[in-house]
């Protein structure tokens, strides 16, 4: 079976500044050489105690912030150092359910529109296909139609998660192929 995703020698560091002209003091060393490979269809677990680095590897992963050393490859692609625009299309294949679910949902949007906005930007649906298709991805994750006019803090914290994977679900474009 071939690797879906192999990192070697990840790190990410963030300074630590002080004083009135903002000297580096110090560094934290959020994620520090980390290895790891993930086959396709396995499935992946990655436990630790709370401020480990978890979110963080994950977030470098993904490319929402830059590794300090170390690569990432992605179906056999490196993307350690792939500029923004191209980072688009891979992101198609990969999601990040945030932890808390609260924090990744704009409350100022309707669930309908949170998870639909990743059918529109990648070009996977709009207009009544979308909508059809938001309907199909809250049922899947088992919320009711009528969840797509409300906004977040109308949910439960459990509730919230599933929006969030309702979303992933969408920019991956699974719902075609797995649920319907």
């Amino acid at each position: 079976m071939t690797d879906l995703l192999t990192i070697k020698n990840l790190k990410k560091h963030f300074p630590v500044s002080a004083g009135i002209f903002g000297k580096q003091k110090g560094t934290v060393y959020a994620v520090d050489g980390v290895d790891l490979s993930i086959k396709k269809g396995e499935t992946f677990g990655l436990v630790g105690e709370s401020g480990c680095g978890k979110s963080t590897l994950a977030r470098v992963v993904m490319r929402l912030a830059p590794p300090t050393a170390g690569s990432i490859m992605f179906e056999d692609v490196d993307i350690s150092a792939l500029p923004q625009r191209d980072l688009r299309n891979i992101r198609k294949k990969m999601q990040m359910i945030f932890q808390d679910p609260y924090a990744s949902l704009n409350p100022r949007m309707t669930v309908g529109d949170i998870v639909g906005e990743a059918l529109t930007i990648h070009k996977i649906a709009n207009g009544s296909k979308k909508s059809e298709t938001v309907l199909k991805l809250l049922d899947v994750v088992g919320l009711s139609k009528d969840s797509i006019n409300r906004y977040p803090h109308e949910f439960s914290g459990g509730q919230r998660q599933r929006i969030g994977i309702a979303r992933a679900l969408g920019r991956r474009n699974l719902i075609s192929h797995t649920f319907l």
